[in-house]
């Protein structure tokens, strides 16, 4: 035995000693050996099933603990009852998926998750969608291709859309002043230029809305700068969240567009062509399924316990009854808003860093369906209400699906019109409440209303008629007079890169997963939540000193376009100076 190994051995002997002990006084089952394979995945959502996914393919044996149902945030939600005559019940889920060309970790998993008839598995599934279309209420809407290269039969315009394009187009160069432009442009240049110092320590700390002035300029600015044309980019609204994280992706998805940092064979914008969990999260439960992993639903995680500075169980309430989960590892995959409550004194005295969770921030963003007796083909691609005050964004799903819609419901369903909102706190546009404060009833309708007026203005598209039913997601309770969110999302506000824990704790077998962890990514997203279960299993798998392979995890895509710039504000940034492009109102560190 060499003088490391006998180190490691001595170290892990007493590990197990003292939890041992300290799990028989507690009156739970003791901790297992460090470096066994018994993995609990506490929380089952894309994080949780990434993580599953990694560890059971390297010999693990794993449980995942789910509170309500499997995938999370990302399932379809089939509501019982809509479908009639053997169809199935319609598909609602809290929101429409959203698969970018520079997604690479998620869909690395889908190509690994065996779906019949394909080649490469779930991800087959995915289609392209050509087009982002900004509607305005009172103008006409603007149709944005992402044309490198256009798809041989791609119908992106037909003569009216492209008109209103042309048209639409000209109206905002009116409208925006060459000052706002220029402003705009270099605040652009500024952040691509800036070195990562300058990133993570300036403009980490500042709201995307405060970057760019928001305040200063006109309504037309704000539509097209600050929110209009990031709402189908982040989960986030400007004035809530930091400028790395709005940024960041924003410059990831120019690159996407020119067909630079994609994966092989992706593209700018892609969509499941069925429901979420028929073409992707069923499939890839059933394949876990086959390669060892158990599930237990409907098990909610209350605590963790410690014990002589490792985890020795974690408790969980099922069915109204209490028990205690043991295993050599675990891995806090749960949303950031739920793993706080694990946060007891004793694992914040094991590790202080994790107090950070506690300041973390999250915001609702929100999906209802309207399930259409018509198709309505709005564009090929994702739709944003640029006037709607409760950040309306959509998106027409027959065109890219398989199954017929008439197979669900009670077979007279042509049609999903799939919506998120984004903005719960702002008063609604006709019936001027917020949303937070409706019923759902006062939602559904606020937000079909929405949807009209800004499809309708320049000729009828849709009418009342063609609405079969609707459905908002279940995360939205009733409370009081208004509602409440179960189910919100993390948000990067200002400085919450500092507080963000990494996957490895200084808990020797305790590790989080999630898209609130710090991920190349940065944002909310499903890409996030895969990277943050990928960087736990390699912390896992270092601390269990395995000689399996480590998950890959990837960095969003750099031009050498920018690499002298970056190199010398590293410089000004060290010196105190701003950035030497930002000129028209510096911005000192």
């Amino acid at each position: 035995m060499g003088e490391t190994t006998r180190r490691r051995f001595l170290r892990d002997a007493g590990l197990m000693g003292a939890a041992t002990a300290g799990a028989l006084a507690m009156g739970s089952a003791p901790a297992r050996a460090a470096g066994g394979k018994r993995v609990a995945v506490l929380g089952g959502g894309v994080a949780g099933l990434s993580a599953a996914h990694e560890l059971a393919d390297r010999g693990f044996q794993v449980d995942v603990y789910e509170r309500t149902a499997l995938g999370g945030k990302a399932r379809s939600i089939f509501p019982p009852g809509t479908g009639t005559g053997g169809r199935l019940d319609l598909p609602g889920e809290h929101g429409f998926r959203f698969f970018p060309g520079f997604y690479f970790n998620l869909t690395d998993n889908m190509r690994r998750t065996p779906f019949p008839g394909n080649q490469n598995g779930c991800w087959d599934n995915l289609v392209r969608a050509d087009a982002y279309m900004m509607s305005r209420q009172g103008r006409p809407d603007l149709t944005i291709p992402f044309p490198f290269p256009l798809p041989p039969d791609s119908s992106i315009y037909d003569k009216a859309s492209f008109l209103a394009t042309i048209q639409s187009g000209l109206q905002t160069v009116a409208k925006l002043s060459l000052t706002e432009a220029a402003f705009a442009a270099q605040k652009l240049l500024v952040y691509v230029t800036s070195c990562d110092a300058r990133k993570l320590g300036q403009w980490e700390n500042i709201t995307w809305s405060d970057y760019i002035r928001a305040d200063r300029f006109s309504d037309e600015y704000n539509k097209f700068i600050a929110d209009g044309t990031i709402r189908n980019l982040a989960a986030t609204k400007s004035k809530d969240a930091s400028t790395h994280s709005i940024a960041k992706v924003g410059e990831a998805t120019v690159w996407s567009i020119l067909d630079l940092g994609n994966e092989p064979g992706g593209t700018v914008d892609r969509v499941l062509d069925g429901s979420t969990s028929e073409m992707w999260l069923d499939p890839w439960i059933a394949h876990l399924k086959s390669l060892g992993v158990t599930f237990h639903v409907g098990y909610n995680v209350d605590s963790l316990q410690i014990s002589g500075g490792a985890i020795t169980g974690a408790g969980v309430t099922a069915n109204g009854s209490s028990s205690t989960v043991t295993a050599d590892w675990y891995i806090v995959s749960m949303p950031c808003e739920r793993a706080v409550n694990l946060l007891s004194d004793d694992i914040l005295k094991a590790d202080p860093a994790l107090g950070g969770i506690k300041g973390l921030r999250t915001d609702w963003m929100t999906g209802l369906q309207f399930f259409l007796k018509k198709k309505l083909p709005l564009a090929p691609g994702h739709v944003n209400y640029g006037d709607s005050a409760w950040a309306v964004t959509s998106i027409s799903q027959e065109q890219f699906w398989k199954r017929d819609f008439s197979t669900y419901g009670d077979g007279t369903v042509q049609d999903c019109l799939s919506s998120i909102i984004s903005d719960w706190f702002t008063p609604g546009t006709f019936n001027k409440k917020k949303a937070s404060e409706c019923t759902p009833a006062e939602i559904a309708a606020e937000t079909w209303a929405e949807i009209k007026a800004h499809l309708n203005d320049t000729g009828t598209v849709l009418t009342d008629d063609m609405l079969h039913s609707w459905f908002l997601d279940p995360a939205i309770v009733r409370s009081g007079s208004g509602v409440t969110n179960d189910t919100p999302l993390f948000i990067q506000q200002p400085g919450s890169w500092k507080l963000r824990p990494d996957a490895k704790t200084k808990i020797p077998n305790l590790f989080l997963a999630g898209d609130w962890v710090k991920t190349p990514i940065n944002v909310t997203t499903m890409e996030g939540a895969n990277q943050g279960g990928r960087q736990a299993v390699n912390a896992l798998l270092d601390a269990a000193g395995s000689n399996a392979s480590r998950c890959s995890v990837h960095e969003l895509y750099e031009s050498p376009l920018w690499t002298l710039f970056k190199a010398n504000d590293k410089v000004r940034y060290a010196l105190g100076l701003p950035h030497e492009f930002d000129v028209l109102d510096p911005r000192w560190p």
